[in-house]
C-alpha cells in the first residue's frame, strides 16, 4: 500500500510543481502508510442513474427484488448462482410475482477478485467542492497537506454489475382494460371477477367497436387509439432474458465533456463477391476500382489512403501482398483460417485488404467463404473440386458434457504460426486420428484418411458443376459426409477405434438417402453385400452389431453421432471469417488487442486468482498493460501476506 500511494504521491507532487505550486518540501519524502485491515464489502453496480437520496436508493434496490434478496445474492460468497435479476418495470414484486406480466429481467452478476478497490475517505474544508466544481484532483492539488486528509475504508472485494441488455418490458399501468383484467383475474376477487365478466354484452355483433368507446382517465396523455387489449401472458417462449454477450468497442472512449470518440482509423477493404452461380455470372478478373484507385496511390505517394505515414500501412501491405501471391500461384482456392497460420503476425492487419487485391469470394454453393485468385473459375473444369468446402458441426447436446468437451480441441488464436511453412496447418486437416482444428474441411484437406482416399480415388466427376454438390456425383459426397460425420463423432467420444463394418459400409453405399433405401426396401428390391463373409442389409435402420457395442458405438449403422453436415455454423463464420464489417483496423496494435481481448476471455474461466502464482498475475496484466507488468516485476519479489503490511 505504501508503494502505491508513494507513487501517486509523487506524481501528484510533479504534477503541483508544473502548476507552480509546490506541495512537499522534499521530492523524495514517503507517503504516510495506512493498513489495509479494514472491512471487506461486496457492491453491486447498477446500470441506472441513482442519486444520493434515500428514496432513489430504494427504488433502485427494489428493481433487483428488495433488501432481503440483495442480503441473501450477496451473502451467497463463492456460489456460482450468485446474482440478481432487474426488473425495469416497477409492476415486477418483491416476491418474485409479476403483477403486470413483466417479462425477462436483465441479469447480474458477480465479478469476483476482478477488481478490487479501495473506498477512501477524503476530508477538505467545507466550500473546497463547490469552488472547484466537484472535481477533486483539482481540489486536492491546490490544497496544503495538512488541509485535507484522505483514509481507506473498505475495500470492496466483489462486484455485482449488470453487463446485459433489457429485453421485453411493458407498462400498461394507464390502459384501463388492462387494469380491469389485472384486479379480476389477477386478484382473483370474485366481485371484481363477476363485474369483469358482466361488463362483457353477450353475443355482441360487434366485439371490437367498443374499443375506441371506451372512456380514459383524460389527466394522462394517451389517445383513445391507444392499445386496450390485455396485455399477452408471454412474450417470449423462454422465461429467461437472452444473453446478447453485447461487448463495448475496446477503441471508443469519452472525453471529459462526455462526448464518444473512436481511437485509431479504419479503412474500407472492398472485397468482390459473387452472389450467383449461373452460367451466365462472370468472374472477376480484378479488384473493386475504387480500391484499386486507393492502392494505386499508395503506390505513388508511399501512404494508403486514410492511414498516416507513420502507420506504414503500405509498406506492411506491400510485404503480404508478395506472401498472399505466392500462396495463389501454389493454391488457386483458400480459406483464410488456413492463411491466418502462414501470414506474420506484424503484417496480419493487412491481409483483408491484400485478399481484396488478389482475390473474390462466393457467397454461396460448394466454395462459399474461400478466397479464390482473380480470373479463376472453379465451374470451369473438376480440377477445383478438391477445393471445395464441407462443413461439419458437433451437436451442442455433446459439448455440453464436461467429458466431451475436453476431447474437442480449441481452435488456434487469431494470428498464430502454422506448423508447414508456407503451408496449411496439420492440425487443420482430417486424418481419422485427429479432431481437427476447424470444421469448415475442403475436400483435399481429407485425404489423409485412407477410406476417403480410397472413395475419392473412384470418384467420377459430373459434367458440369451445380451449386449443390460442386463436380460431385450426390453420392460420392454422402460416403464422404458419412464417414467424417462417423469417426468425428467417435472421437469426440474419445473413441479412436472405428467399427470396420461400418466404414466398409459406408463405402460400399448405394444410396446417397436413407428414403430411398426404404423404397427401395418396400419394393422388395432388398440389396445386400458381402462384408468379410457376412451379409449386411442396406437397410440401416434395423442393423445393429455386437462389434458396435464393444467399440461404444452400439445404434443403427446410419448414426451420425450427433454430427452434422450442410451449412456453415453461423457462430463460427462470424468468429473465423468475420467478413460482414468491410473496415480494416490499419493499427497492427489495435488487432493485437482485440486477439489479446478475446484469449483473456475464453481463458477467463481457467484462471483462479487464489491459486495463481504472482508470475501468472504479472503475465495477466502484461497482457493489458506491459509497461506496468514490467515495472510491478521489477519492484515487488512476490506477494505481501496481509498480516505484515
Amino acid at each position: 500500500m505504501s508503494e502505491v500511494e508513494q507513487e501517486a504521491d509523487l506524481q501528484h507532487s510533479n504534477e503541483s510543481e508544473q502548476n507552480g505550486n509546490t506541495i512537499y518540501s522534499h521530492p523524495s519524502e514517503l507517503a504516510k502508510e495506512y493498513t489495509l485491515d479494514i472491512p471487506r464489502v461486496p457492491s453491486i453496480e447498477f446500470p441506472l442513474h441513482v442519486s444520493s437520496s434515500p428514496s432513489s436508493i430504494n427504488k433502485a434496490i427494489n428493481m433487483v427484488g428488495g433488501i432481503d434478496k440483495v442480503r441473501q445474492v450477496l451473502g451467497e460468497h463463492g456460489s456460482s448462482q450468485k446474482q440478481l435479476e432487474m426488473y425495469l418495470n416497477e409492476g415486477h414484486d418483491n416476491d418474485g410475482s409479476d403483477t403486470f406480466f413483466n417479462e425477462h429481467s436483465i441479469v447480474g452478476k458477480e465479478v469476483p477478485f476482478r477488481d478490487e478497490s479501495i473506498v477512501l475517505k477524503i476530508t477538505v474544508p467545507k466550500g473546497t467542492m463547490a469552488k472547484y466544481n466537484g472535481n477533486v484532483r483539482e481540489a486536492l492539488a491546490m490544497l496544503k497537506p495538512k488541509q485535507s486528509a484522505i483514509v481507506p475504508v473498505v475495500i470492496i472485494n466483489s462486484t455485482i454489475k449488470f453487463r446485459e441488455m433489457s429485453d421485453f418490458q411493458i407498462r400498461l399501468d394507464n390502459v384501463p382494460s388492462a387494469n380491469e383484467f389485472k384486479d379480476s383475474f389477477g386478484s382473483l376477487d370474485w366481485k371484481n371477477f363477476k363485474n369483469f365478466v358482466n361488463s362483457v354484452p353477450d353475443n355482441d355483433p360487434r366485439p371490437f367497436e367498443n374499443i375506441n368507446n371506451i372512456r380514459l382517465d383524460r389527466s394522462s396523455p394517451f389517445p383513445n387509439t391507444d392499445y386496450q387489449l390485455p396485455p399477452p401472458p408471454r412474450f417470449s417462449m423462454v422465461s429467461y432474458p437472452f444473453l446478447y454477450k453485447y461487448k463495448t468497442n475496446p477503441f471508443a472512449t469519452k472525453k471529459s465533456d462526455g462526448a464518444s470518440e473512436v481511437k485509431g482509423s479504419y479503412i474500407k477493404n472492398y472485397q468482390l463477391l459473387v452472389h450467383d452461380l449461373n452460367e451466365s455470372v462472370v468472374i472477376p478478373v480484378q479488384a473493386d476500382s475504387q480500391l484499386m484507385v486507393d492502392y494505386n496511390e499508395a503506390v505513388k505517394t508511399g501512404i494508403y489512403p486514410g492511414t498516416k505515414k507513420e502507420s506504414k500501412f503500405y509498406e506492411s501491405l506491400e510485404e503480404c501482398l508478395s506472401i498472399i501471391n505466392k500462396l495463389f500461384e501454389k493454391r488457386p482456392i483458400w480459406v483464410k483460417r488456413h492463411i491466418d497460420g502462414i501470414v506474420p503476425k506484424h503484417v496480419h492487419h493487412t491481409l483483408k485488404v491484400a485478399l481484396a487485391l488478389v482475390s473474390y469470394r462466393f457467397t454461396m454453393g460448394p466454395w462459399r467463404n474461400t478466397y479464390i485468385k482473380f480470373g479463376i473459375d472453379p465451374r470451369s473444369s473438376s480440377e477445383y473440386a478438391k477445393y471445395q468446402t464441407e462443413y461439419f458441426k458437433i451437436e451442442r447436446k455433446l459439448l455440453r458434457s464436461p467429458n466431451i468437451a475436453k476431447n474437442v480441441p480449441k481452435p488456434p488464436a487469431s494470428v498464430f504460426e502454422s506448423d508447414v511453412p508456407e503451408g496449411i496447418d496439420t492440425r487443420f486437416k482430417f486424418n481419422g486420428k485427429q479432431i481437427p482444428w476447424y470444421l469448415m474441411l475442403q475436400i483435399d484437406l481429407l485425404f489423409d484418411e485412407p477410406n476417403i482416399a480410397e472413395v475419392y480415388s473412384k470418384v467420377e466427376y459430373l459434367d458440369k458443376a451445380n451449386e449443390l454438390t460442386g463436380w460431385f456425383k450426390e453420392l460420392d459426397l454422402a460416403k464422404i459426409r458419412r464417414i467424417v460425420k462417423y469417426e468425428l463423432g467417435c472421437m469426440v467420444q474419445g473413441n479412436y477405434e472405428f467399427n470396420v463394418y461400418k466404414l466398409k459400409y459406408f463405402k460400399t453405399m448405394l444410396y446417397a438417402k436413407e428414403s430411398m433405401m426404404n423404397n427401395a426396401k418396400d419394393n422388395d428390391e432388398s440389396t445386400t453385400s458381402s462384408i468379410n463373409g457376412s451379409e449386411m442389409s442396406t437397410d440401416t435402420t434395423s442393423t445393429n452389431t455386437t462389434e458396435d457395442a464393444s467399440n461404444g458405438n452400439a445404434g443403427e449403422v446410419d448414426s451420425d453421432n450427433d454430427i452434422t453436415t450442410g451449412e456453415a455454423d453461423e457462430q463460427v463464420l462470424e468468429n473465423e471469417e468475420a467478413e460482414n464489417d468491410p473496415n480494416v483496423s490499419v493499427n497492427p496494435a489495435e488487432d493485437d488487442y482485440m486477439m489479446d481481448e478475446d484469449e483473456d476471455e475464453d481463458n477467463e474461466g481457467d484462471f483462479d486468482t487464489k491459486t495463481a502464482s504472482f508470475q501468472d498475475i504479472i503475465g495477466r496484466i502484461r497482457n493489458m498493460n506491459p509497461e506496468t507488468a514490467d515495472r510491478l516485476s521489477k519492484e515487488l519479489e512476490g506477494f505481501i501476506n496481509e498480516a505484515n503490511l
